[in-house]
């Protein structure tokens, strides 16, 4: 087999040009998937990242991955090699979830991340209620009319 210059040169400038473009993204990220109780996808979970203050959404399948950190001036930088990192997801009737990892370097996958609805515990008043005091006592003006009319 003889080694043709051009060739070699065409296939380093493929090798290249899909590490400075998504490839080389994705063996640097945290990522995983955002399920419900019942296993089911969750689209549209914001995904944060501290610190690193990044915030993004959970695509059509509930799946997210970061590959950034935000630095002070707002620009972004790669994750930071060693180092401990919080991921909270929050969605509009689901409780907030948390997730500690440590990020060593290359890929990190979360697995699965399952959100449970919120909910609210009702219980009975200490006292029966009594309906004649759920009612603001009537004013003096209530029967006074609006000067315009």
């Amino acid at each position: 087999m003889n080694s043709n210059p051009i060739r070699i040169a065409t296939w380093a400038a493929c090798l290249l040009l899909l590490c400075s473009s998504a490839g080389c993204a994705a063996r640097h990220n945290i990522s995983g998937t955002v399920i419900d109780r019942n296993g089911e996808p969750m689209d549209r979970v914001i995904v944060a990242l501290a610190p690193g203050n990044v915030e993004i959404l959970t695509d059509n399948e509930g799946r997210f991955a970061i590959d950034y950190v935000r630095t002070e001036d707002g620009s972004r930088a790669r994750l930071k090699r060693r180092s401990d990192y919080t991921l909270t997801f929050f969605r509009t009737g689901f409780q907030d979830t948390k997730e500690a990892l440590y990020y060593k370097r290359g890929a990190h996958e979360c697995g699965t991340i399952q959100m449970l609805e919120d909910t609210i515990e009702v219980s009975e008043p200490a006292a029966p209620l009594d309906p004649s005091r759920l009612h603001a006592e009537p004013s003096a003006s209530g029967g006074a009319t609006y000067e315009g009319e």
